[in-house]
């Protein structure tokens, strides 16, 4: 205990750096937990973006000439390195498609954790999908 008009002790001190430091430990490890998540959560934002944004892409050009293909490859913008898409344009029944009057397009991004340019199971990854029907059918029956 301090006496008036003394100093603390070195056993006072002793003991106050190791109760802050029983305090600072679990705190810092809730802080690098809480960021590591937080970059978690803003790479499943930019893959969502993104993959929303390839769908798009994909959906102007099958609406412009309803040709079925696929694409797929790495984002240039930077700070998106290892995030890849793979995206089809299909009319095949096998994929919710009609011939010549309804297309599936399907883009899916990931985060390629591995670097072999392919989309393993233990990869994180996002699968839009949506279908477009040809409007020249429509605009030749009127």
């Amino acid at each position: 205990m301090r006496r008036p008009g003394k100093a603390y002790s070195l056993l006072e001190v002793v003991m106050a750096t190791f109760l802050m430091g029983l305090a600072i430990i679990p705190a810092m490890r809730f802080m690098s937990s809480a960021i590591r998540t937080g970059q978690e959560l803003e790479r499943w934002n930019q893959m969502n973006v993104l993959a929303v944004a390839k769908l798009e892409e994909q959906l102007s050009i099958a609406a412009d000439n309803f040709l079925t293909g696929s694409d797929s490859g790495t984002f240039s913008e930077p700070g998106l390195g290892g995030i890849r898409f793979a995206a089809t344009r299909s009319m095949a029944e096998a994929d919710g498609g009609i011939p010549d009057q309804l297309m599936v397009v399907q883009v899916t991004v990931w985060n390629d954790e591995d670097g072999d340019t392919a989309l393993d199971a233990s990869e994180r990854q996002i699968t839009y999908a949506t279908k477009l029907a040809n409007l020249s059918l429509y605009q030749n029956d009127t």
